[in-house]
């Protein structure tokens, strides 16, 4: 039954195949499959990093990077990120074929990660958090720096001026915007006194970003967060911030 709803054509001396599943996003999974030696490369040709690509689905992520590791493994993959490639012999080539099928549906479902999130649902979860902690703060609070005023996410009831900056992203272009822009608040704030804590909270569980953003937020900010290992901002405003 699985044979007779295979499609197969010939396409520049490899063979094209269209099997009767789908990827995350409802097409139809196609693979190649090529004859080398006494060997046969089964491959996607990339599809499946393309429909994830077009998602702004950023594969270098560690959660990712660790579900496509185990995927390879899983099916012993020669290739997982920027195409999924594997071989097979004669014996075993209808085998590696549904392997192949079942690496491309879990790979493609990685588009299921990037749900849909915006900036304030972001700061909504950080104010929550910190309510959650006896946290006691002011939103959108205005903020004195050198040379303008500054909106801060949260200032926090403290010892000393403590501000929380909550940055999430849908892009890694717009990620590195918001690090760029809540680097520019952090040092002119900070030029107005020396007392002052500065935080900033990274949505790096459904927001997208990358190392740059990363090195840009740890570089300015007296304390960075990332919201995966969110326990570490109550710790940091009770060890650095003096939370009254």
């Amino acid at each position: 039954m699985f044979d007779e709803q295979m499609q197969i054509e010939g396409s520049n001396g490899d063979c094209r195949v269209v099997v009767p599943f789908d990827r995350a996003d409802f097409d139809a999974i196609t693979l190649w499959i090529s004859s080398q030696a006494d060997q046969y490369v089964i491959s996607d040709r990339g599809e499946t990093y393309g429909m994830l690509y077009l998602s702004n689905v950023d594969l270098r992520q560690e959660r990712r990077q660790k579900r496509l590791e185990s995927t390879k493994q899983r099916f012993d993959l020669e290739e997982a990120e920027y195409e999924i490639r594997l071989s097979a012999d004669s014996e075993t080539l209808g085998e590696r074929i549904l392997d192949a099928i079942q690496a491309v549906q879990s790979i493609s479902y990685l588009v299921y990660t990037r749900r849909s999130y915006s900036q304030s649902s972001f700061r909504e979860d950080v104010g929550n958090y910190l309510s959650e902690h006896d946290i006691h703060y002011s939103r959108n609070a205005e903020v004195e720096g050198v040379t303008e005023m500054h909106r801060v996410d949260f200032d926090v009831t403290a010892a000393r001026p403590t501000y929380i900056e909550a940055v999430h992203a849908q892009n890694v272009s717009t990620a590195h915007s918001m690090a760029q822009r809540t680097a520019h608040k952090w040092t002119d704030i900070g030029r107005t006194t020396s007392e002052v804590h500065r935080v900033s909270v990274l949505n790096d569980e459904s927001g997208e970003y990358d190392d740059r953003t990363v090195r840009i937020l740890s570089e300015y900010s007296d304390s960075y967060i990332a919201w995966s290992a969110r326990g570490g901002l109550i710790d940091a405003l009770d060890s650095n911030a003096g939370v009254a």
